[in-house]
């Protein structure tokens, strides 16, 4: 079965600096801190994290992207490996709720309010 999951650039490196870990890019941070934020969550269905050598959005930096079959994708950018954690956690629980990634706007959190890149329809179907 299809899953729904949560794209994060590892290679990114912000314009601005945060305090992250030296040897890492803030790409990584994020990544890294999503993962065991969700390795701690209560929540028993989760999204599936999986790292991105590059999503082409350098001058953007952090980039994160949701997205599932016959789902709506949302890709965000701009994003604090420190900062966006605990709205990105969030909203994967909204995201994974939903049989069409349609969150209403009211109920996002912040960040996915203020950092939303594009939001995509989803892939037509195949007959």
């Amino acid at each position: 079965m299809a899953q729904d999951t949560l794209f994060i650039c590892i290679l990114c490196r912000a314009s601005h600096t945060e305090e992250v870990q030296a040897s890492l890019s803030e790409g990584q941070s994020l990544f890294d801190r999503l993962q065991t934020g969700l390795e701690t969550s209560d929540e028993k269905h989760h999204i599936r994290l999986q790292p991105v050598r590059c999503m082409g959005a350098c001058d953007r930096a952090c980039t994160a992207a949701f997205i599932a079959p016959n789902k709506l994708t949302f890709i965000l950018s701009q994003l604090s490996p420190i900062d966006s954690v605990p709205d990105l956690l969030e909203f994967s629980c909204q995201y994974i709720a939903t049989s069409d990634g349609k969150v209403p706007y009211k109920d996002r959190p912040a960040t996915i309010k203020q950092k939303i890149h594009a939001v995509l329809p989803p892939l037509p179907s195949q007959s």
